[in-house]
C-alpha cells in the first residue's frame, strides 16, 4: 500500500514539472538520459576489460573482424563520411 501511494506521489511530481516548466523537464530528462547512456558504455568497456584480461589469463585469443561497405555511387573520404558524386 505505501509503495502505491509513493509512486502515485511521484508521478503526481513528474507531472507537475512537466507542465510547469517543459523546458526545464526536458533538459533534465535529456541529461539523466546522457548520463544513463555513459554508464552503460562504461560499463560495457570494463565487462570487455574482463573478459579479455581473463581470456589472455587462461591462454585463449579473441580476434575482432571489421567489415566495411560502401555505398554505390559513393566515395570513402577517410573521416567516415561518404558523399554522393553529383
Amino acid at each position: 500500500m505505501l509503495a502505491r501511494v509513493i509512486g502515485t506521489i511521484v508521478i503526481i511530481l513528474v507531472l507537475f514539472a512537466i507542465v510547469s516548466d517543459p523546458q526545464e523537464a526536458a533538459s533534465t530528462t535529456r541529461g539523466g538520459a546522457s548520463t544513463l547512456a555513459d554508464a552503460g558504455t562504461s560499463i560495457t568497456v570494463f565487462l570487455s576489460s574482463v573478459v579479455n584480461n581473463l581470456a589472455i589469463a587462461t591462454g585463449s585469443s579473441s580476434s575482432t573482424t571489421t567489415t566495411t561497405t560502401y555505398p554505390t555511387g559513393a566515395v570513402e573520404t577517410g573521416d567516415g563520411s561518404t558523399p554522393i558524386d553529383p
